[in-house]
């Protein structure tokens, strides 16, 4: 168990959390890349760095059949700088 908290995934307006809407890979050598949200009630939207959510957290929101895929491709996007 990680002693770092669980970051909160919860719309204030709403108090559901949120979903998991799309990823963007930086391109460039700042490496920030991104994990964009949206509220399933009332639409909106949250971005943060994918950094400040710890990779053993990810499994919270993101199905395990993206998973995989999904930590392949950070860790292809994190070579490539």
């Amino acid at each position: 168990m990680s002693d770092v908290p669980t970051y909160n995934l919860n719309c204030q307006k709403c108090q559901v959390q949120y979903s998991l809407d799309d990823v963007a890979f930086d391109k460039s050598c700042q490496n920030k890349h991104t994990f964009l949200f949206v509220c399933p009630e009332c639409g909106d939207y949250k971005a943060t760095a994918m950094a400040n959510i710890p990779q053993d957290q990810w499994s919270l929101f993101i199905p395990a059949g993206q998973l995989d895929e999904l930590l392949q491709q950070h860790a292809e996007a994190m070579k490539s700088h």
